[in-house]
């Protein structure tokens, strides 16, 4: 066994075993360990492509059977998207309101409709009304 394919087996193996412990505590990585496992098998599939110079029976299959992982594994990620998008909306609208009332308040604060050189035409008319 090569370097890289000691690299893989034992990141396979470190994979498969912080799936189980996470899933111990409800944390469930399956449908990505099938992402995982497709991707490495393109990867490797292509490898032994360019190593070669020409496709290959083995660099097919694997390719074959990575991208059939692939697209296995590829429903965990898409509910993976959904849940962050829908954390990210929830948090949106819950953030909403209280950015609402800031601008509100700003804008309260805020009087555009005199300008500068009104208050100044006022306050010399006040000071001009004093003597």
């Amino acid at each position: 066994m090569k370097i890289t394919g000691k690299v893989f087996v034992g990141f396979l193996l470190i994979f498969i075993g912080a799936s189980m412990l996470l899933s111990l505590i409800g944390i469930h990585l399956g449908g990505l360990l099938g992402l995982a496992i497709g991707a490495a098998l393109l990867y490797w599939g292509y490898c032994r492509y360019q190593e070669h110079g020409r496709w290959s029976l083995s660099s097919i299959i694997l390719v074959v059977l990575g991208i059939s992982f692939l697209f296995g594994g590829i429903g965990g990620v898409i509910s993976l998207l959904i849940g962050g998008f829908l954390v990210y909306v929830g948090y949106q609208f819950m953030t909403k309101n209280d950015m609402n009332k800031d601008e509100e308040a700003e804008e309260e604060s805020l009087d555009y409709s005199k300008s500068t050189y009104d208050s100044l035409d006022e306050e010399i008319d006040r000071l001009l009304e004093k003597k």
